[in-house]
């Protein structure tokens, strides 16, 4: 998963780097199970581990907040992820706006 990704898994998940609640929602188990795993990565210096800013549920504002969270990624490829996920946050706008265009013109030919 921090090795092998792409457009499909940008969508569902965002670029890397990913937290233990994403990458155990994705491969599963727990998540305290998957930190202490991803734990041993960096140490064994497989993983590279960073603080990232992420949404994540908090259940008195019955909402999602942004907190920073450790996430990870893999140490032989986080170089190329970083570009990678600059290109894809350097596109989002357009690829928003291509979105919209393409939602109104089939809602406006639905309604005739």
């Amino acid at each position: 998963m921090l090795e092998q990704h792409n457009e499909h898994d940008y969508l569902e998940r965002g670029a890397p780097p990913y937290s233990a609640t994403i990458i155990a929602e994705y491969v599963g188990g727990s998540r305290p199970s998957v930190a202490r795993t991803l734990r041993g990565m960096v140490a064994a210096g497989l993983l590279v581990a960073v603080r990232h800013r992420d949404d994540v549920w908090n259940a008195i504002a019955q909402n999602f907040v942004e907190m920073p969270v450790t996430a990870y990624y893999s140490a032989s490829t986080m170089e190329r992820d970083k570009v990678l996920a600059k290109a894809w946050a350097d596109g989002a706008e357009e690829r928003s706006s291509q979105s919209m265009a393409e939602m109104v013109a089939l809602f406006s030919r639905s309604g005739k």
